[in-house]
């Protein structure tokens, strides 16, 4: 059965307690509790439904009982400060992402959490791509226009993001610092969430921004919004016809959103290795690919060592950016 965005989101946007009591036993002693993986940020997001997938594929297989707790605020950083007081037992996770493990570190001052000393990853899960987006009566057909007319009016555009920090928004700086233009090259709109950027961007009040390919489709069917290019190293398979920011000259340009799992420092590596496979295991599944398809999320996977050199990669992208860009804040 095909699951649009709509259906995955609707299914997986209730808290989870997945109980063991109608599915085998587990053949070892772990978990004799259940688990509980911490999301930082609120229910319905894709930062949420995508651990809820692969937390509902484990539980139903395993018979483990799994908890989805939503921890929100500040960013994410209420979310990972109570998995990193957590006891590294096995029995809590965080989900980390693109900010709590990627930009958050490279652009606060002052940070109350490490992400590479505190936390010992899992896997990474899936990441997304955006797509820059302009709307149909800016005069920019390319993304070179677009330079050219941020260029020639310094300041004289705005765009909109998800918030400071956010992957939308720190693809946009990516973009000036690599066209060699300066951070206020365009007037930042920053917003609490995906939803009210795009609509700045389709009332008027933004000229252009870069988005999940998702929230794009229908907008650029109408004609409303013109696609320019995107922010990953291949093609959007929704918009195949639409180009890399590195085959527009750009080289390595690559600025997504993604989350994994993570455990509190000291977790076992047993635990952390049986974690692993499972979810490698899960996002080998014919169900939960088409589920996180729906979604607009591509599968990664992988072992904690690839995702700690992942982060460690990203981290140190966004702080050659923060320096560049003079992005760091206390």
């Amino acid at each position: 059965m095909h699951l649009d965005r709509r259906s995955a989101l609707r299914l997986l946007a209730a808290p989870v307690l997945l109980p063991a009591l109608s599915v085998r036993a587990p053949a070892q002693d772990y978990p004799q509790k259940p688990v509980r993986i911490i999301v930082p940020y609120p229910p319905g997001g894709p930062y949420d439904v995508l651990p809820r997938i692969v937390a509902q594929w484990i539980g139903v297989q395993n018979g483990w009982p799994i908890v989805v707790d939503n921890r929100t605020g500040a960013s994410g950083l209420i979310g990972t400060m109570a998995a990193r007081q957590a006891a590294p037992d096995g029995y809590t996770l965080m989900v980390a992402s693109s900010s709590t493990h990627g930009s958050m570190p490279a652009l606060k001052r002052s940070l109350p959490f490490d992400p590479v000393k505190d936390f010992t990853p899992v896997a990474l899960l899936a990441d997304a791509t955006l797509v820059l987006l302009v709307r149909d009566e800016l005069p920019a057909r390319s993304v070179a226009e677009l330079i050219a007319l941020l260029r020639s009016k310094p300041g004289g555009l705005t765009y909109a993001s998800g918030g400071f920090g956010s992957p939308q928004h720190l693809a946009t700086v990516t973009m000036f610092q690599r066209a060699g233009l300066a951070r206020d090259a365009a007037v930042h709109l920053p917003f609490g969430g995906l939803a009210p950027a795009l609509t700045a961007l389709i009332s008027g009040n933004a000229q252009f921004m870069f988005v999940s390919t998702g929230l794009a489709m229908q907008h650029i069917a109408s004609g409303k919004l013109r696609a320019l290019a995107n922010s990953s190293l291949t093609r959007p398979r929704r918009l195949p016809e639409v180009r890399t920011m590195a085959e527009l000259g750009y080289p390595d340009f690559e600025v997504m959103p993604w989350c994994g799992l993570a455990a509190p420092a000291g977790t076992p590596d047993t635990i952390v290795a049986r974690w692993n496979a499972l979810v490698n295991g899960a996002l080998r599944d014919p169900r939960v690919r088409e589920q996180i398809a729906a979604i607009d999320y591509d599968i990664r996977g992988g072992t904690p060592r690839d995702f700690a050199a992942f982060i460690a990669r990203e981290i140190g992208r966004y702080k050659a950016l923060a320096a560049a860009m003079d992005l760091s804040e206390d």
